[in-house]
C-alpha cells in the first residue's frame, strides 16, 4: 500500500497538504488539509494510481471554496474562509 503526502498552494494562496493512499486494488483514500480543516474522499474503481494533479482535481470538483459573499468558486481548491 503506497502512502504519499505533498504540499501545494491553492489558487487563493493557501498551503494545502494532500495525501494519497492505495487501500486495496481499485480503492484509494485521498485527503486535503488546509487551515486546520481536513477533507477525505474514498475513491473506488481507481484504474491506476492517481497522479497528484488528479488528486488535487478531486477536491476542486467536490469541495469548491466559497468567497466572502457565499458564492462558490470553481477555481478554488477546497476550503472556505
Amino acid at each position: 500500500m503506497n502512502l504519499e503526502y505533498w504540499y501545494a498552494t491553492s489558487p487563493e494562496g493557501r498551503l494545502v497538504k494532500y495525501g494519497y493512499r492505495e487501500l486495496s486494488d481499485g480503492v484509494a483514500a485521498v485527503s486535503a488539509t488546509a487551515e486546520g480543516q481536513t477533507k477525505i474522499i474514498v475513491q473506488r474503481s481507481v484504474r491506476a494510481p492517481l497522479t497528484r494533479e488528479q488528486v488535487e482535481a478531486l477536491f476542486e470538483e467536490n469541495f469548491p471554496a466559497q468567497d466572502s459573499s457565499g458564492e462558490q468558486s470553481r477555481s478554488s481548491k477546497c476550503f472556505e474562509n
